[in-house]
């Protein structure tokens, strides 16, 4: 049985996350975690803890594909119809490609967290100088950061992402909205998502560092789509930053996307609903629903006559 015990240690209490295991007639407490000097702990953050120790978080139980070879196939021409058609442009015209699809993902992804710069404003914000009136700031940091935090990541794609490349993603993404004590760390306290337990802050580096390893090896044994799409899943699921989340994670997925020279994706707002719940599926262990949705946002992106 997991619990929280109590020891003191030169005259100061600290609290641990244990486990209680019986052996023949005795019981064996087992140190998982220390969790901090003595303090109340709610019952959510505890809640959270047996999730992750008892490994109830980690969805990514194996190396199976969840589409079909023909949905590869769809995509990854269309990925190829994509880069053909940017091939055959000037460098000008190509230049407006990418802020065309660099002001459709930021306004969507910063949307999806609450944000209400259009494509247009976004556009006209970060290419033409244009401030769009009647906007916090915040939204306008927003855009702004998460253009920075793309450029980084298109930039370093030629290979798989580690901790560090993921830290400076969110010191980008949350740049000037964020408290620097948390910005581009995983978190130390416990965030959630409304009522929905996210991994305990206790085990979010093991968890992620199991993620980076489940990337690698899924690379060799499922389709380069799905590893992205069901890694951005498990991200979410640990959500190990205190704040942006969603928009790092899909930065991840095109990150992912982009190492394997495929074309990026972008989630469209108006499917805000169907992609929380994809997302909700992927907790109880259904990983279809995520990957069947990313499909067909990616049929969606690249439409050819």
């Amino acid at each position: 049985m997991v619990s929280i015990v109590t020891k003191k240690i030169k005259g100061n209490e600290y609290l641990y996350l244990v486990d209680s295991i019986r052996d023949k007639n005795k019981v064996i407490q087992k140190t998982i975690k220390y969790i901090s000097k003595k303090r109340p702990i709610p019952k959510e953050e505890f809640e959270s803890m047996k999730l992750s120790y008892k490994n109830k978080d980690w969805v990514l139980t194996d190396f199976k594909d969840q589409l079909s070879y023909q949905d590869h196939e769809e995509m990854s021409k269309l990925s190829e119809l994509n880069k053909e058609n940017l091939k055959r442009l000037d460098k000008v015209s190509k230049e407006k490609e990418r802020e065309k699809f660099l002001s459709n993902f930021i306004a969507h992804s910063n949307a999806i967290e609450g944000s209400t710069l259009t494509i247009k404003d976004t556009f006209n914000y970060l290419f033409n100088d244009v401030v769009p009136a009647g906007h916090p700031k915040k939204e306008l940091h927003m855009a702004s950061n998460l253009i920075d935090a793309w450029n980084y990541m298109e930039k370093n794609s030629n290979k798989l992402p580690n901790h560090k490349d993921l830290f400076k993603l969110h010191s980008f993404v949350n740049k000037g909205i964020e408290s620097e004590d948390t910005l581009g760390k995983y978190k130390k306290v416990q965030n959630y998502i409304g009522d929905i337990n996210t991994s305990s802050y206790l085990f979010t580096e093991d968890k992620m560092k199991e993620l980076f390893k489940w990337i690698k090896k899924a690379y060799k044994k499922v389709n380069d789509f799905e590893v992205a799409f069901q890694s951005h899943a498990q991200f979410e699921i640990i959500h190990p930053f205190v704040d942006g989340n969603g928009r790092v994670g899909r930065l991840l997925l095109n990150w992912l996307l982009i190492y394997k020279k495929k074309s990026p994706l972008s989630i469209s707002i108006k499917k805000r609903g169907e992609y929380i719940s994809a997302l909700n599926n992927a907790r109880r262990n259904n990983l279809k629903p995520i990957s069947k949705f990313c499909f067909k946002e990616y049929k969606k992106n690249y439409q050819f006559v």
